[in-house]
């Protein structure tokens, strides 16, 4: 199961979920790679791992939080229930045990146009 702690609960369609979102490193023009982890809250059923979102990190002049670890398109509520959907269209089957379904996305797929970073 995905831990409690370090985890955020969502509902989607009535059914509760658990997402972390983790940083896999940078590179020099301070591009960040995002993955989303997700799982079923009450089924202890495959792990949905996403990974191919980007963003920008803040310079760390103009960030207010944990200096330099800012970025400036975070990964929102909306964005994990978009991934969910997305997942599920694919044969994520969030109840059922079994090897983590993996999800490679874009940024396009994700969020909006009118966000930008």
């Amino acid at each position: 199961m995905l831990r409690r702690s370090g985890s955020k609960r969502i509902v989607v369609d009535a059914e509760p979920f658990r997402y972390r979102v983790s940083e896999l490193g940078a590179d020099d023009q301070c591009e960040v790679l995002l993955a989303v982890t997700v799982q079923h809250d009450r089924a202890n059923g495959a792990l949905l791992r996403v990974w191919g979102l980007a963003s920008r990190r803040v310079p760390e002049s103009e960030s207010k939080f944990y200096a330099g670890r800012t970025v400036y398109r975070s990964i929102e509520p909306r964005h994990v229930e978009r991934l969910i959907r997305i997942a599920l269209a694919r044969g994520w089957n969030p109840k059922a045990p079994g090897s983590p379904f993996r999800a490679s996305v874009a940024n396009t797929d994700v969020f909006d146009l009118s966000e930008s970073d």
